[in-house]
């Protein structure tokens, strides 16, 4: 080979060289565009910070990863698809609490049993069992992976009669939204319809129900106030929330990428219960603002109604096994119950 040739071959190399280099760094720098499907309603809170932390990671990774938050009704799903629907990458995010869920994950919904867990640092405490738990379960189930647990404030009920006691509960249809709380509804004489979140205020106007079982939070988002006039604050429950992330999806990403949006799951997580304690005190004062009279019930009322629930729980960890069992004994410590 004379010089000119050698010289002409190098040439080639390098520019092949620099042509590779150059497409691998297009590819790193494509942007990855994602759905996140979320079942609140598009204006609240919950949905409201979804939509917050995917700009968040849009901009800490200079747009290479991009999440679009669509809320309820703007899919053609619900609340009880959300695993599926991650699960199959229709979309590759969602958030759901367990308890609709319970369906595919029976076993995880310690937190949901009444008057069990009943306030944010009770939830806090037992949050390391139950998440361990549910991390694993939904990644060898689903090939999920869970971003962030974080709870929705305490579960209570909106009445549109007035309640002073647990008793005057009997004979009151109410909207539920799990199993456990359709089950505790039958245990005080009651009844239990279990409604999506967007079929709340119809069923309400239309008395098919004479309450429902939610948040403060959510009671306020959806303006129930113009229908109910009473709450019945028993904090039955906290709403256990995951947000989760299709693992494949997830793994596909760019490394520094994904250790972007892993640190954006930790750097949010105390960000989502602030919003939740911090909506909820807001959302008592504005229904009371608006003439809903809450009414706390008495220290006998709530140790009666413990009570009442306790052998709930034990056929709960017996239906649903070991796990149950012992995220039921884990919780039960951790609350201090």
């Amino acid at each position: 080979m004379n010089l000119l040739q050698k010289i002409l071959t190098d040439v080639v190399k390098g520019l092949t060289c620099v042509a590779f280099l150059t497409s691998i760094s297009a590819w790193a720098q494509t942007p990855v565009e994602w759905k996140f499907f979320t079942y609140f309603p598009v204006n609240d809170k919950p949905a409201q910070l979804n939509r917050a932390f995917a700009e968040e990671v849009a901009k800490a990774t200079a747009g290479r990863l991009k999440i679009t938050v669509l809320a309820a009704g703007e899919l053609p799903f619900k609340a009880p698809d959300v695993l599926r629907v991650v699960s199959t990458n229709q979309v590759q995010m969602g958030d759901v609490a367990l308890g609709f869920v319970a369906g595919d994950v029976p076993n995880l919904n310690v937190l949901q049993l009444p008057f069990l867990c009943t306030s944010y640092d009770q939830f806090e405490r037992a949050l390391p069992a139950v998440s361990r738990a549910a991390d694993e379960e939904l990644q060898k189930k689903f090939g999920l992976t869970v971003g962030i647990h974080w709870t929705m404030p305490p579960q209570n009920f909106w009445l549109n009669r007035p309640v002073a006691r647990l008793e005057d509960l009997k004979n009151m249809k109410v909207r539920a939204w799990n199993p456990e709380q359709v089950e505790m509804m039958k245990r005080l004489n009651g009844s239990a319809l279990s409604i999506t979140s967007a079929e709340v205020i119809p069923a309400l106007e239309r008395k098919v129900i004479d309450g429902a079982i939610t948040s403060a939070l959510s009671a306020n988002d959806w303006k129930a106030f113009e229908i109910v006039r009473h709450g019945y604050m028993v904090n039955m429950s906290m709403g256990h929330q995951v947000m989760v992330v299709n693992s494949a999806e997830l793994a596909k990403l760019a490394p520094d990428v994904r250790n972007i949006l892993n640190a954006k799951f930790r750097e949010w997580a105390p960000k989502f219960r602030q919003m939740s304690e911090e909506g909820d005190q807001a959302a008592r004062r504005n229904l009371v603002a608006n003439k809903v009279t809450l009414v706390e019930p008495t220290p006998d009322d709530r140790k009666h109604a413990r009570t009442l629930m306790q052998p709930m729980w034990t056929d709960w960890a017996k239906k649903f096994g070991p796990v149950a069992q012992r995220l039921l004994d884990d919780t039960a410590r951790a609350c201090a119950v």
